[in-house]
């Protein structure tokens, strides 16, 4: 994944929190109060002067806290709910930011279909969770026990 960390979308990882995870109350209150109405800005202090630069505070909508211990596990419940899009002789293998889909099948036609049918289903994932695909570390593996 692409800036897989910095893409979580708030609203949407509480909306999965709630509904896969029913985290209600105290702890709901907690989680959306560590992610929700937080700002950033960009300062810029001279070595040679007393002089800064300072950005206009905007509110951080995506993203997790990285080196945090809540960080990796929040965007491991935001991409959880992708083992349940990836159907027929497939197989997704989650591990923070990487995943890898086995795909088995004895016809190389039908293996090809569900091939395609997988990465329609990922992408539309994808896109409806605001994650893109870092496609240089993207790679396709076929093995064949026969020709």
């Amino acid at each position: 994944m692409a800036k897989a960390f910095d893409s979580v979308d708030h609203s949407l990882l509480i909306k999965k929190i709630l509904h896969y995870y029913g985290i209600t109350g105290n702890a709901k209150s907690l989680l959306e109060s560590y992610l929700l109405n937080r700002y950033q800005r960009v300062q810029l202090s001279s070595s040679t002067s007393n002089s800064k630069i300072a950005s206009r505070r905007t509110i951080v909508k995506h993203g997790v806290p990285q080196g945090s211990v809540v960080g990796p596990l929040l965007f491991l419940l935001y991409i959880n709910d992708l083992t349940n899009v990836v159907l027929y002789n497939a197989t997704s293998i989650l591990f923070a930011d990487d995943t890898s889909i086995l795909i088995t099948g004895q016809n190389v036609f039908k293996f090809q279909d569900n091939l395609n049918e997988i990465f329609g289903q990922i992408s539309e994932w994808f896109q409806a969770n605001c994650l893109s695909l870092n496609i240089n570390k993207t790679y396709f593996m076929q093995f064949s026990n026969k020709l």
